[in-house]
Parts: C-alpha cells; sequence; structure tokens
C-alpha cells in the first residue's frame, strides 16, 4: 500500500466511521482492496491503539506506523484530524436542517448501517483473533461482557488472570 493510498483508507475510515472503532469496517474493506491482509494488522494496531492513552480512533495511527513507520504515522494522524475540521462547516448545514423528518430518518439510516458493518467486522476479526479453546473463550467471554456493558476493566482483569493462570 503506497503512501498515498494509505491517506485515502484512513481519511475514509475516519471520515465514514463516526468516531471510535466505528471506522474499522471501512478500513478493512480499503486494507483488504489494496491488498493487504488486514485482520493480523488491525489486531496489532487495536492492541496498541488500546493500550495508548485517548480516543479508541487512535488505532488508525498505529495502522500508519505499521505499514510507513514515522512517515505512515504521521500522514495517518493528518487524515484522522481532516474530518474533525469538517463537522465545523457540517455543523453549520445541521442547524437548518434538524427540523426536517427525512433528515432525522438518514441520520438514523446511517447509524444502523454502521452498526451492522461494525457487527460482521467484529465478527471476522473475533475469528481470526481465536487460535485455540483458550483465545476462543475469552472471545466469547469478553463478548458476553461487552454485551452485558460490563465496565472494560472487568474484562482485562480476567484476560490477566486466564494469563497468569495458563503461564
Amino acid at each position: 500500500m503506497r503512501i498515498d493510498q494509505l491517506f485515502v483508507a484512513v481519511l475514509l475510515a475516519s471520515l465514514l466511521g463516526f468516531g471510535g472503532l466505528g471506522s474499522l469496517p471501512v478500513l478493512r474493506g480499503q486494507l483488504t482492496s489494496a491488498a493487504v491482509s488486514p485482520d493480523a494488522l488491525i489486531l496489532h494496531s487495536l492492541a496498541v491503539g488500546n493500550i495508548s492513552p485517548g480516543p479508541n480512533g487512535l488505532y488508525l495511527v498505529v495502522i500508519g506506523y505499521f505499514l510507513h513507520g514515522p512517515l505512515g504515522a504521521l500522514v495517518a494522524f493528518a487524515a484522522v484530524l481532516l474530518p474533525p475540521m469538517l463537522v465545523l462547516v457540517l455543523d453549520r448545514v445541521r442547524s437548518r436542517l434538524v427540523h426536517n423528518r427525512r433528515f432525522h430518518a438518514v441520520l438514523q439510516s446511517l447509524s444502523l448501517m454502521v452498526i451492522a458493518l461494525l457487527t460482521v467486522s467484529s465478527g471476522s476479526l473475533a475469528v481470526h483473533a481465536t487460535t485455540g479453546w483458550v483465545t476462543g473463550a475469552l472471545v466469547a467471554a469478553g463478548t458476553g461482557l461487552l454485551l452485558t456493558r460490563v465496565p472494560s476493566w472487568v474484562g482485562v482483569l480476567l484476560a490477566v488472570g486466564v494469563g497468569f493462570f495458563l503461564s
């Protein structure tokens, strides 16, 4: 993947992802279309991005680093920063359309689309991360904790405890 393709991929993921891990399906599709194996790359960048302080979307910068080193991280960082700047313009448009029923319907449709895409991508990543019965049990437990809205530190402690127990 060339550096300009990286910029476009991260820009599209950041622009269409609606924050956090919502960019995951778009990025995965962009990496796949550029002939980059996305699953291992995304899993490693999510691990680094999640242990780093800051927003969930920082894993996009880590992907840039993994693909092109410090220059890739800088390019990905610029691509991540551009869509929030567009919010200033979009807020002006939103303030004029906020009373329109069709506008609300479009926003609700976009939300459902992001949920569907994130579900498919998360399932694919879970299958790739499951390399044995232990990791399968951790993926299942993590999914259960996520669906029941248990605080994330509980899942981290569970994974650390299992790691200490098995080592």
